[in-house]
Parts: structure tokens; C-alpha cells; sequence
């Protein structure tokens, strides 16, 4: 197995489990499954250079400090549950919901929509497109009957059998549709969003 994280939307993990981040209370070492939500906004996404000894620092609306914490292997905060989570992995991603003053509004809690802010300054952050973000996970997966694969970005163009033993690595997006390459270094077509921006695959982080 192995990890392939350039930075930082759910997929198929080597065991066939899926986890869910929204229990940051137990991680564990397998695929990270992103929830299937959408937002114009982007991402906040914590760099992966980030320095454990610097503490993360969340806002409230006023500007005051909510929280202030390192995000080490031991992080476990039951407030923040966020849209990817995984502390070994210095995997950290907030949706972003808006600038406002010089600071991301974030969503920090996705199960209670608890919103907190970031500083556009703070250097351990950096903010990606939904389309940057795609191109930075692992792996992604599909629904094949609805969203098959094709030769060409085009729903008339022929459709391909999926190989379910194989992973399907993100290469590059043209409108709405994504460029995905297997195992075998074959590359397809499928659509990464649906007519009315809502996304339409699951994204990974590692195997």
C-alpha cells in the first residue's frame, strides 16, 4: 500500500471498507471516505508542511479565538468533524463556505454545520477549487450504470466495462467531466459533476 497525497470529494479502499470521517474519534488507516456534498466555495486545506509545534488556530464571527490546537497523530476533538480528517496523514480539509474580512468561513462540524473562520494570512492553510482538490486525492469512484465509463468527454461516446479491481486515478478535468487512468494505464472518461454542479464521485486519499 501506499500514500498519495499532493495536498488534499468518496473510494473503494483496498479492504472494501469504507470510513467514515465524520467520527474523528476513531480514524483508522484505511481510505479516508469523503461526503458527497458540493459547495462553489472550495476548500481550506491544512499543507502538508505543516509544523505539528505550530498550533492551528480557528475564529468565531467576531474574531476572537475559538480554538487553538497542534494537529498531531493524538488529535481527537469531538467539535471538529470536518470534510476530511486524518492526523497521521496531516490530512486536514474544511469546506469553504465564503471570504469575509480577511478570513475563510469554514465548516468545521459537517454533522451540527458549526461554521468557524481561518485567516486568509494563516501560512498553514492554502485554499483549493473544487477542481484543484479532485486532482490532488488518490483515487476516485463512480456509480458505473449512471456515470460509465467513456473514451471521449461526451455522454454520446462509447461506454467501457469497469475493471473493479482496479483503481481509477484522477488526471484532468475538461468542464464536466473527468479523466481517469487504471491500473493498466488506460485512460477514461466520466463525469465528475452532474448538470447541476453536484458531485457525482467518491474521492480517496490513500489505498
Amino acid at each position: 500500500m501506499y500514500i498519495k497525497i499532493l495536498l488534499s470529494l468518496s473510494l473503494l479502499a483496498c479492504s472494501g471498507k469504507e470510513v467514515n470521517i465524520a467520527n474523528n474519534t476513531e480514524i483508522q488507516n484505511e481510505a479516508i471516505q469523503i461526503q458527497k456534498k458540493n459547495d462553489d466555495g472550495g476548500f481550506v486545506i491544512l499543507k502538508n508542511t505543516y509544523d505539528h509545534k505550530i498550533p492551528v488556530v480557528l475564529y468565531n464571527s467576531n474574531h476572537s479565538q475559538w480554538k487553538s490546537f497542534s494537529f498531531n497523530d493524538n488529535f481527537n476533538d469531538e467539535d471538529i468533524i470536518p470534510y476530511a480528517i486524518k492526523p497521521d496523514n496531516t490530512l486536514l480539509v474544511f469546506k469553504n463556505l465564503g471570504k469575509e474580512n480577511g478570513y475563510y468561513k469554514v465548516l468545521v462540524n459537517e454533522d451540527k454545520n458549526t461554521i468557524k473562520y481561518i485567516k486568509e494570512s494563516d501560512p498553514n492553510f492554502k485554499y483549493q477549487t473544487i477542481e484543484e482538490h479532485i486532482l490532488t486525492v488518490f483515487s476516485v469512484e463512480f456509480n458505473e450504470k449512471e456515470n460509465p465509463l467513456r473514451l471521449e468527454p461526451d455522454a454520446k461516446s462509447k461506454t467501457l466495462p469497469l475493471n473493479k479491481d482496479s483503481f481509477y486515478y484522477p488526471v484532468k478535468i475538461n468542464g464536466n467531466w473527468l479523466m481517469v487512468e487504471d491500473d493498466n494505464n488506460k485512460k477514461f472518461w466520466i463525469k465528475w459533476r452532474d448538470e447541476k454542479g453536484n458531485l457525482i464521485i467518491d474521492l480517496y486519499y490513500d489505498a
